[in-house]
């Protein structure tokens, strides 16, 4: 069992703020001194907009492109419940079977009152339906829900209570039914995240939340150990980072982000947290933190929303493989000293989160002041893929009338897709149940191929929750890039990760050669031959395309295979004849050398060559023997 201690927090050295919109320039948010808690302060309606069978219209679907957006708070029958609400969602996917997606959100059960209670549903589809059971301990006021799942599937559900207190529920049948409520310390605008990393944290859940409604005072953060069997006492957190979320590095490294929290709720000032000894169960966590430049400020209460955040800081770490491995990025609508109410801005550390580097501006759209991007959110995919999604009101020109919009990064954020509408418009400020908003945050899950979504939105005329499955599609065929990739639909010759036909000439980077002497032929059993080379003088070549012609005729060579899967070895059976055979390197869908013919020019690509030729600089010679 973990010791139960409060430990000193140690704070570092702080970067400096980015500047603060002016509170008096007119169309911008006004930030105000704190935002109010989660409270009872209405009894239940009366009756629930469920009960009414006769309340019903079709559910909602609609579709921006290729992207597809699905209600999820529907009947039994797929329909939309009239005169409920749903909003501020969390959506969790189970890495076991990505079919299998759970979102939990603030339910409703009637306009009529603000009264809200922790409502969730479940697929086993990705997404193309949805299963709305109900809500958790029925009659209790809930708000503030949280999901995440663990490495084998197990999903757990943070949601907070009137009280400021918190209750974990966790599901082992993919969210059908969930446990009884564990008490999880807590209090107001509550964060959760579960160690995925196979490190020694794997499997630890920490919790998070503002210290100014709360169970325990300056002690804003537990954990659990033992699959939120029980929870340590709380333990402060340096800076006290407010309105944010929870991200774990690849070493278990734990992050936290908000605004200040040190004296009060300090919308001026972004901050950062981190923990290495958060892995350890015999250690009480012990943090570090400072200020980090957003270029701005966080805000709430602006016309979009407002009784809420306009969105919060959102923190995510990079578990990809390459050179971003490690990287950490925190992703928030800020008001800046700009013409733009409000823009997603986005800063990028490559130490760790001990410093970061200059904001940068995410919505690519001119700065105008009717423009709002609020409710931003960002996810880090396992490929290193960075993708953001926020509300936006570009193509109204109105503060009340949005858009989802999606971009993405394949650098490290240092730039970012064109913005692409990914939703209809529609109206934010309808089907307020009794409190004039639409939440505080919407979901996002990145994978290698997209992401999974669940936003909050009135195309029915009132607040619903909806699921959609994004994804980058520079050359818009309805698929994902990455798939186009993979399959070879299209090509990557500067290994940019970005179709070639979306970029304006490709610096391709091309392949190098075999070595003369690299190519063996031995004969192996059933008149087949064994082939095995050197590797190509270009270290980066990883693959290998195989020709084979009849000798005395160069122009006669034809592909026995575009790939060895990186060996360096095949075996085959020889075409009748003698033959020879060429070993061409492929690298970044371009092939390599084919060798020189008799008057040292380089031979020419066979017919039906496996690949367009980029000849690296290391050489021009492939390796080729007859048999």
């Amino acid at each position: 069992m973990a010791r139960n201690r409060c430990l000193a927090v140690l704070v570092l050295v702080a970067l400096a703020s980015g500047p603060v919109a002016s509170a008096g320039e007119p169309g911008k948010p006004k930030p105000q001194a704190s935002l109010p808690p989660e409270t009872l302060d209405q009894p239940p309606a009366p009756q629930s907009a469920r009960d009414n069978l006769a309340a019903r219209s079709p559910g909602m679907r609609v579709q921006t492109g290729p992207y597809v957006s699905v209600q999820v708070n529907v009947d039994a029958l797929g329909r939309n419940i009239v005169g409920d609400a749903a909003n501020e969602p969390s959506i969790a996917v189970n890495p076991v079977n990505p079919g299998n997606m759970v979102i939990g959100w603030r339910q409703f059960n009637a306009v009529t009152s603000n009264f809200r209670q922790a409502g969730w549903a479940y697929t086993f589809t990705r997404g193309a339906s949805w299963t709305f059971p109900g809500v958790l301990t029925p009659g209790t006021f809930r708000s503030d829900p949280v999901l995440d799942v663990d490495a084998s599937g197990v999903f757990y559900y943070q949601s907070l209570k009137s009280d400021f207190t918190l209750d974990l529920f966790k599901s082992v049948n993919g969210g059908v039914t969930w446990g009884a409520p564990v008490p999880s310390f807590g209090g107001d605008k509550n964060w959760l995240v579960v160690d995925r990393t196979g490190g020694p944290g794997h499997g630890f859940l920490y919790g998070i939340w503002q210290r100014f409604a709360s169970c325990c005072g300056t002690n804003v953060l537990t954990r659990s150990v033992d699959a939120g069997q029980s929870f340590i006492a709380p333990v402060p957190v340096a800076t006290w980072p407010t309105f944010g979320t929870l991200a774990v590095g690849p070493d278990g490294t734990l992050f936290a982000a908000g605004v200040d929290g040190t004296v009060t709720q300090d919308f001026d000032h972004f901050v950062l947290a981190r923990t290495t000894s958060a892995p350890d169960p015999d250690e009480a966590p012990l943090f570090a933190g400072g200020q980090i430049d957003l270029g701005g400020s966080m805000a709430l209460g602006g016309a979009p929303n407002p009784a809420g955040l306009l969105g919060q800081a959102n923190v995510a770490a990079d578990h990809s493989d390459g050179t971003t491995h490690g990287n950490v990025y925190v992703m928030a609508s800020v008001a800046a000293d700009a013409i733009d109410p409000l823009s997603v801005a986005f800063v990028r550390s490559v130490d760790g989160g001990s410093s970061f580097s200059p904001p940068v501006r995410v919505n690519d759209d001119p700065e105008v002041g009717t423009h709002w991007h609020w409710l931003a959110a960002q996810a880090v995919a396992p490929n290193g893929r960075i993708d953001a999604i926020w509300f936006d009101t570009r193509d109204s020109g109105l503060a009340n009338v949005s858009r989802l919009y999606y971009a993405y990064s394949w650098d490290a954020g240092v730039t970012f897709s064109a913005n692409v509408p990914v939703s209809p418009s529609f109206d934010s400020t309808v089907g307020w149940p009794q409190q004039n908003k639409m939440g505080d945050y919407s979901g996002i899950v990145s994978d290698a191929t997209g992401a999974d979504i669940a936003y909050a939105a009135t195309f029915n005329g009132e607040q619903d929750i909806y699921y959609v499955r994004l994804f980058p599609d520079c050359n818009g065929n309805g698929l994902s890039d990455v798939t186009d990739l993979s399959s070879h639909a299209s090509q990557d010759c500067n290994l940019s990760k970005i179709p070639d036909e979306c970029e304006t000439a490709p610096a391709c980077i091309g392949a190098g050669r075999v070595p003369d002497a690299g190519l063996a032929v031995n004969k192996a059993a059933d008149g087949a031959i064994a082939l095995a080379w050197t590797a190509s003088c270009s270290s980066a070549d990883a693959d290998y395309a195989v020709y084979e012609g009849s000798l005395g005729d160069f122009a006669s060579r034809a592909p026995r295979t575009c790939t060895t899967g990186g060996l360096r070895s095949l075996e085959l059976t020889p075409a009748a004849g003698d033959a020879y055979y060429l070993i061409v390197p492929v690298h970044a869908d371009r092939e390599g050398s084919y060798g020189e013919d008799g008057s040292g020019a380089e031979r020419p690509q066979a017919a039906g060559a496996c690949a367009p030729q980029v000849l690296h600089a290391c050489g021009a010679v492939a390796a080729s023997s007859g048999k």
